[in-house]
């Protein structure tokens, strides 16, 4: 659900170059990963040479991981370690049937098991692995971590704008619609796009249905757009420019962005929520986000950081981005992530 509005971003181009298991420091290697009817695409990408893997779990459902490999992305953070970029079941360039039994949250964490363990038969037993997560890869990291000894699987984690509890980020979303709507109609900065963003939420108060929360997202994508200090994203120019001549998946794509948008796992998450547990974690935590994320609030990595057991945490807030922390600021996305992995590999 969140990161949906992300769905353009699938366009972004694949970096496609030859590789293998063997350890190299410009290695690329694309796969895929079968489990209960889905065979879901893996590239692994980077500096396998370090023996140091970001794990990444993608927002969506359905948005797939084909948008967070950028070039610059590959230059500051490919070059010291590696990436291992995992499309869930009916996400991106991932294959099967619709599948829709399986479209189910327990089964995307089963999926992250089983990638964990071709990744670590592919590449080592004794690789470190850092976990990475986007948006609604919030509730997944989430869940994964606080089951079981899921999280002694990594090094540490690293949180981007993400959600591990969703009525609390509809709450948070609304609230903070509210308050900038305010102060922005006060600074008679676009008054009729922040009155109707501020109408509909005293209209509605809580207990949000998913329409209401669908609606609330569309509005919170569209928030930053009225914030002069947010950094502008321009996708459409990479569109343009680069679907045809790096042959996406396009097809496969928007299918499976489609199918996931309509699928019940939506309301199966809409009231998914690890507040609750979040003690169990005592790995170290990163928490990256974007002051004026609409979509996944500040608020939220607070209560994250506020919530987990790790002795080591550090949350760091970007004053320039919104729901898009490593577009928006990707020098301060990738000099945090730089010095995290330094001192935990």
């Amino acid at each position: 659900m969140k990161s949906k509005i992300l769905a353009l971003l699938l366009l972004f181009p694949l970096l496609s170059l030859k590789g293998g298991t063997t350890p190299q420091r410009h290695a690329s290697e694309t796969f895929y990963v079968e489990n209960k009817g889905s065979s879901m695409r893996v590239l692994v990408e980077g500096n396998t040479a370090s023996g140091v893997f970001i794990l990444f779990i993608h927002g969506g459902p359905g948005v797939g991981a084909y948008v967070y490999n950028t070039h610059y992305i590959s230059k500051n953070l490919e070059d010291n370690y590696a990436m291992v970029y995992w499309d869930q079941r009916n996400s991106g360039g991932s294959q099967g049937n619709s599948n829709g039994r399986n479209l189910t949250f327990d089964q995307i964490l089963d999926d992250l098991g089983k990638v964990i363990r071709v990744v670590k038969k592919k590449y080592g037993e004794n690789i470190g692995i850092f976990l990475m997560s986007h948006s609604f890869g919030g509730l997944v990291a989430s869940g994964f971590l606080t089951e079981g000894t899921n999280q002694n699987l990594f090094r540490g984690y690293i949180d981007v704008d993400g959600s591990h509890n969703y009525p609390l980020n509809d709450t948070l979303t609304r609230a903070m619609l509210l308050t900038t709507g305010r102060k922005e109609v006060a600074l008679n900065h676009y008054v009729g796009e922040w009155n109707r963003f501020m109408d509909y939420c005293k209209a509605h108060r809580g207990n949000f249905t998913l329409k209401e929360s669908k609606k609330m997202e569309k509005f919170a994508s569209q928030a930053e757009g009225y914030i002069d200090s947010v950094q502008k994203v321009y996708f459409l120019p990479v569109v343009a420019r680069y679907f045809i001549a790096e042959k996406y998946p396009v097809t496969s794509m928007l299918v499976n962005l489609l199918y996931s948008m309509k699928s019940s796992i939506n309301l199966e998450i809409a009231k998914k929520e690890f507040s609750s547990s979040l003690n169990k974690v005592s790995i170290p935590v990163l928490i990256l986000f974007g002051k004026f994320d609409f979509i996944c609030p500040p608020e939220l990595g607070t209560d994250f950081y506020s919530r987990v057991g790790s002795v080591y945490k550090r949350m760091v807030i970007s004053p320039i981005s919104g729901h898009n922390f490593m577009f928006q600021d990707k020098e301060l996305f990738t000099r945090e992530v730089n010095a995290f992995i330094e001192k935990f590999r």
